[in-house]
């Protein structure tokens, strides 16, 4: 029996890495990213490619609402525990929080 020569070089082809597991996402105005929550974190996912360009760590809530300003400068996120902040997408900082009151 001829011994077995090994593979030595492999097509590489590109393929979509899984990001989003359900819950808010929102859509720049442009497409070229998305935003969307996973856990406890918010991912911000080139479209062109689905890489994870950054993530926002920390959200301590579960998310419930993802909004971007009409420029895609600004993050506004909301939770159950009905905390909105608002995050600077180049800084990856929060800049405002304020808590939501609900009268009955």
């Amino acid at each position: 029996m001829a011994p077995q020569s090994l593979k030595k070089n492999y097509r590489c082809s590109r393929s979509l890495k899984q990001f989003y597991s359900g819950g808010p996402f929102v859509v720049s105005s442009d497409g070229s990213f998305i935003v969307c929550a996973c856990g406890d974190a918010i991912n911000i996912v080139d479209a062109s490619d689905s890489s994870v360009k950054s993530t926002i760590e920390g959200e301590s809530d579960s998310l419930t609402a993802l909004a971007l300003s009409p420029d895609d400068k600004l993050l506004f996120s909301g939770g159950h525990s009905r905390q909105i902040r608002v995050w600077d997408l180049e800084t990856l900082k929060c800049i405002r929080t304020w808590k939501v009151k609900i009268c009955v």
